[in-house]
């Protein structure tokens, strides 16, 4: 294959032709079949029904990133990882990353279940967007919008994650909340402030409208409040 070998961990030529004696690919969710195992660009969008090839974006799907290829570049459909592509009428190329690996897409916009979908993400898990400095959690009816400057990050984490109150461990939904929706959560008592461990190892109170990112391991303790703290 010229051009994007390593994008690929050590692939292996481990597909056959199918029944018929042809080899064979999916573009879009339709089955295109070749002769041979070497097809160009050009001729995977020319046999999928796109033309002219040259107004098309076509993208390999691998587990763990997609790239763009190009309309003279040669794909050996005997190797993992040549079983899914996705075509767009389009003239850019779009970036991402996810968990630290490199996607490119023919598209602006992907839809959060997309997203889920050609990144291999888990139904226990959610795609959280770094940007401007915050995380932000993408649900079912979220568009990640790569039109934007600059390349997108984003990472997958547990819907569910570990916490401890007084030391003992609590499994609660990962998220945002309010002091009083964890006061209420880990049944803290009536006048007791709720305090955690930060990131520097402080103890540090919740102020009564704070509002505090939850993340795995983080420790909570009640404490009786002393003069004005609370």
């Amino acid at each position: 294959m010229t051009g994007g070998e390593s994008h690929q961990t050590q692939p292996q030529a481990s597909r056959g032709p199918g029944p018929d004696g042809q080899f064979f690919t999916h573009v879009n969710g339709a089955t295109v079949t070749f002769k041979e195992p070497t097809p160009k660009g050009e001729h995977i969008l020319d046999k999928s029904g796109l033309k002219p090839a040259g107004d098309y974006v076509l993208i390999q799907l691998l587990r763990h990133s997609s790239r763009s290829v190009g309309l003279d570049e040669t794909v050996d459909l005997r190797m993992e990882g040549t079983e899914e592509f996705r075509a767009f009428k389009s003239d850019r190329i779009f970036r991402f990353t996810l968990n630290g690996h490199g996607y490119e897409w023919g598209v602006s916009a992907i839809p959060e279940p997309e997203l889920r979908l050609i990144a291999h993400v888990h139904g226990d898990e959610v795609l959280v967007l770094e940007r401007d400095g915050k995380d932000i959690d993408l649900g079912p009816n979220d568009v990640l919008d790569l039109g934007k400057a600059g390349t997108e990050h984003l990472y997958t984490e547990k819907r569910l994650i570990t916490v401890f109150f007084e030391n003992d461990p609590r499994e609660i939904p990962r998220g945002t909340y309010s002091t009083a929706q964890l006061k209420q959560l880990f049944g803290v008592q009536d006048g007791y402030v709720l305090e955690y461990i930060n990131d520097e190892g402080h103890l540090t109170p919740l102020k009564p409208e704070g509002k505090l990112r939850v993340k795995e391991g983080m420790k909570f303790f009640e404490q009786v409040p002393c003069g004005g703290s609370s």
